[in-house]
């Protein structure tokens, strides 16, 4: 497992700290990318398994470095996409999944999301649309928890790297508490703070200057 964090909308110098609080997720490696214009923050904790050179270090960069991903998963059919990709001329560098999906993105957009076999949840910030494209895989393996408010976006694979980057409303919700309690887990959207959401099992989000444009 590795671990992702994310904010649009206002500039951060959290995002290192963020990015500590889930440093369990992934022992390896941690890289943060931060765009004080665009006001874009992007974090990543590494657990190296497919391709463990630093050829795999994210956040990773198209080769113009106007689309950058962070990514926790691994995607099955990796090896079949990328023998498609080279087809149409796309190079690679490494051998990672991760610079699978980013020429995915490159060449399909969110269209991409149909070509994937996996367990996923990953951040693309693209610098030509100004735009966060945000999805989780389908069955919800990976996990991915979002706050919205006031033109700010954060995102994060543990609740509490959220709480690092920007104020966050902390009145309980005590319904998804007890869903919680009785089944062991919160099916729904719902968290144990009001003011954050999961995003849901093959759900996908664009977002621009820290607001949800599309679902």
């Amino acid at each position: 497992m590795c671990g992702i964090v994310g904010i649009l909308g206002v500039n951060s110098e959290f995002i290192e700290k963020a990015s500590s609080a889930i440093k369990h997720r992934g022992p390896d490696d941690s890289g943060v990318y931060l765009d004080s214009k665009s006001k874009i923050g992007l974090g990543h904790r590494r657990l190296s398994i497919i391709d463990t050179s630093p050829l795999g270090h994210q956040p990773m960069f198209s080769n113009d470095r106007k689309v950058v991903i962070v990514f926790n998963g691994e995607i099955y059919n990796f090896r079949e996409l990328r023998a498609q990709l080279e087809e149409k001329g796309y190079i690679f560098h490494g051998n990672s999944d991760t610079e699978v999906l980013l020429n995915l993105y490159l060449l399909e957009g969110k269209a991409m999301l149909s070509k994937l076999n996996g367990i996923f949840a990953f951040a693309i910030w693209d610098a030509n649309s100004e735009s966060l494209f945000v999805a989780r895989d389908a069955l919800g393996v990976k996990p991915l928890y979002y706050f919205e408010k006031e033109g700010i976006f954060t995102f994060a694979s543990e609740i509490k790297a959220l709480l690092e980057l920007t104020h966050i409303d902390k009145e309980l919700d005590i319904e998804a508490i007890n869903r919680y309690l009785a089944f062991l887990w919160c099916p729904g959207k719902e968290t144990p703070l009001i003011s954050v959401k999961k995003l849901l099992p093959g759900e996908a989000l664009i977002v621009e200057k820290g607001k949800i444009k599309e679902k």
